[in-house]
Formats: C-alpha cells, sequence, structure tokens
C-alpha cells in the first residue's frame, strides 16, 4: 500500500471514529438520534365528538375555503348563517372590523372582487372542538392574489370559525380573521 492509500485509510478511519463518538454524545445529551424523546398532549374534551358531526363541519370548513379561492362572493355567502358575525383584526390594510349581514358581502367584495386570482396554501391542519352547540375550526392560511390597481397582494390569516347546525347544514355563525400579515405591490392597497 502506498503512501497516499494509507493517508485516506486513515482519514476514513478517523471520520468514522469521529461519527460514532458524536452518535454517543448526543444520545448521552438527550436530544440525539439513539435517544428517546416523549410527548404528552393534553385535550380536554367537555362533551362527547359525534364523528358525523365532525366529519360534517370539517366538510363545510374545507368547502368554505374552497368557495374563497373561486372569489364567489354570492357562494361564500351562502355558508353563514343570516345572523352570523365576522370580525376582521390585524394587519387588514384598512377592511379592520365587525360585520353582519350585508356589511360581510360588502367586505368580502371589497377583497375579493376586483382582483383577477385569488389563491389560498399552505393551509394548517384545522383544529375542531366542540364549544356548547358551536363546533369551532381554527386553522392559518396564506394567501395571493393579483389585481390591475394593487398589483400583487399577498397575507396570512388565522381564522377562528363557528359552527352552528342549520335545518340539515352546519354554517358559520361567527368568524374572526386575524390577518398576521397584509402586503401588496402598489402603495393604494385596495384603494383604501
Amino acid at each position: 500500500m502506498n503512501a497516499r492509500g494509507r493517508e485516506g485509510l486513515l482519514v476514513g478511519a478517523g471520520a468514522g471514529l469521529m461519527l460514532i463518538v458524536l452518535l454517543v454524545l448526543q444520545s448521552l445529551i438527550g436530544s440525539g438520534l439513539l435517544s428517546t424523546r416523549m410527548v404528552t398532549t393534553t385535550a380536554t374534551v367537555t362533551t362527547p365528538l359525534p364523528a358525523g358531526d365532525y366529519n360534517q363541519v370539517v366538510s363545510a370548513y374545507t368547502n368554505h375555503l374552497s368557495v374563497l379561492s373561486s372569489r364567489n362572493v354570492s357562494a361564500l355567502l351562502s355558508g353563514y348563517e343570516s345572523n352570523s358575525t365576522v370580525e376582521w383584526t390585524g394587519e387588514a390594510a384598512g377592511l379592520q372590523g365587525n360585520y353582519t349581514g350585508e356589511g360581510i358581502g360588502r367586505v368580502l367584495t371589497t377583497l375579493l372582487g376586483h382582483m383577477v386570482n385569488f389563491t389560498l396554501s399552505n393551509e394548517t391542519q384545522p383544529l375542531v372542538g366542540v364549544q356548547g352547540r358551536y363546533w369551532s375550526v381554527n386553522s392559518t392560511f396564506h394567501w395571493a392574489g393579483y389585481s390591475t390597481v394593487d398589483g400583487i397582494l399577498t397575507g396570512t390569516i388565522a381564522a377562528e370559525d363557528s359552527y352552528v347546525h342549520v335545518g340539515d347544514t352546519w354554517l358559520i355563525a361567527s368568524e374572526t380573521w386575524t390577518w398576521l400579515s397584509f402586503t401588496c405591490q402598489f402603495p393604494a392597497c385596495l384603494g383604501i
């Protein structure tokens, strides 16, 4: 074996020994590849969770986001109870406020009405639970759109929707959107 071959063999053996030492150290510290971790999750349920209702609420929320993405305001409004309330807080580019009745349609039209496209992405798995006779759905999603007036618009929303059973369907009784971010390409931003 020549000197170059012995040098390569020593470097390889040294790297392997170093890897073994690092794995052992990480295991001793408790955060390594060979360590075990215990994760504890606590859930408090105040009422039984009927699986059929759960599935229907998740389906209603999924449909709500799909219709939102389509920018069809009249179809979107059909997912709200007749006396529902909507609150937009945070960085909502002048759209912050509490809305009921026709006000919900106006604010949705202001946001979606003049966009050429509108997409949702990176929706977190919704957290669904029961609060009295309401089902609560919490999620976060990113959105992006384009308007000839405002240019490229993007944002992130933390949403909380409370659903109530009306007739044979689940409708939104109240909705809160906390706008975590809202950016637009042009300074006028929705003309507001």
